[in-house]
C-alpha cells in the first residue's frame, strides 16, 4: 500500500512540476511579447491598422457607387462577389502591412546588430525570436477578421439602402463565409512570414516588402472572378510553409553570430 501510495504521490509530483514549468514557459512568453510591443510602440500599431481599415473602406465604397451608379458589368453581381472581394482586399493590405512589421521587429534589428543587446541578456533566444514572430502573426490573424467584420457591416448596411446589389443575403451564407475568413485569416497570417525568410537572407527591408507584394499578386489576384486563394488549400499550404521555413530560418539561433 505504501509503495503503491508512493508512485502515485510521485506522478502527482511530476505532473505539478511539469504543469508548473509549463505556465512559467507561457508567463516568459507573454512577459517578452508585451516588451515588444511597449517597444514598438503598441499604438503605432493600432493608429497603422486603422488608416488601413479607412483606405480599403473608402476604395471598397468608390468601386461600390461607380459600379452601382453605371451598371453596365458590376464587380459586385451578388452578395458572394462582394464579401469575396472585400476579404480578398483585406488579405493582400494586411500581408503586406505584416512584412513592415516583420522589417521593424526582424530585419532591422539583424542588419543593425542591435539584435545582439537582446542577445546578451539571459533570455531564451528561440522564445524571443518566437516573440517577435507570434506578434506578426497574431496581429495579421486578428486584423483580417476584424477588417472583415467592420466592412463587410459597412457594404452591407450601405447596400440595404441603395439596393445595387442584389439577391438574398442568408444567414448560411454569412455562416460559411465566417469560416472562410477564419481559415483565410490563418492561411495570411501564415503566409505573412514567408518573406521574412527571404528578407533575412540579405537582412533586406525592401527584399523582405517586395516579397510580399509578390506573394499578393500571386495568390490575392482576381482576375475574372477568380483568385487562387479561393481554393482554401493553397493559403493554408503557403501558410504551413511560412510556419515551416521561419522555423528553418531560427532553429539554429542559439548558433547564429549576429555581434
Amino acid at each position: 500500500m505504501m509503495c503503491r501510495s508512493c508512485r502515485s504521490t510521485g506522478v502527482t509530483i511530476r505532473w505539478r512540476n511539469t504543469s508548473s514549468i509549463s505556465s512559467k514557459g507561457v508567463e516568459v512568453m507573454w512577459h517578452l511579447i508585451r516588451l515588444e510591443l511597449k517597444k514598438g510602440r503598441l499604438t503605432g500599431y493600432i493608429w497603422g491598422s486603422l488608416i488601413a481599415y479607412g483606405v480599403i473602406a473608402s476604395l471598397l465604397m468608390l468601386i461600390y457607387f461607380v459600379e452601382g451608379i453605371e451598371g453596365a458589368d458590376p464587380v459586385f453581381q451578388s452578395y458572394p462577389d462582394m464579401l469575396f472581394l472585400i476579404d480578398v482586399l483585406i488579405r493582400a493590405t494586411f500581408i503586406i502591412y505584416a512584412s513592415v512589421l516583420l522589417s521593424k521587429l526582424m530585419i532591422n534589428e539583424f542588419r543593425d546588430k542591435t539584435i545582439g543587446l537582446l542577445f546578451a541578456y539571459p533570455i531564451n533566444r528561440k522564445k524571443l525570436i518566437a516573440a517577435k514572430l507570434l506578434i506578426v502573426f497574431t496581429w495579421t490573424f486578428l486584423n483580417v477578421i476584424i477588417a472583415n467584420l467592420l466592412i463587410d457591416a459597412l457594404l452591407i448596411l450601405v447596400n440595404s439602402q441603395t439596393g445595387y446589389v442584389t439577391g438574398p443575403l442568408t444567414g448560411e451564407l454569412l455562416m460559411e463565409h465566417g469560416i472562410n475568413v477564419l481559415m483565410q485569416a490563418f492561411g495570411a497570417a501564415g503566409m505573412s512570414l514567408l518573406p521574412l525568410v527571404l528578407g533575412m537572407r540579405k537582412k533586406s527591408v525592401s527584399a523582405t516588402i517586395a516579397s510580399s507584394i509578390f506573394i499578393v499578386m500571386i495568390v490575392c489576384s482576381h482576375n475574372l472572378g477568380f483568385s487562387l486563394s479561393s481554393i482554401i488549400a493553397i493559403p493554408l499550404s503557403l501558410a504551413a510553409l511560412g510556419i515551416f521555413l521561419t522555423y528553418l530560418s531560427f532553429r539554429n539561433i542559439h548558433q547564429m553570430d549576429v555581434g
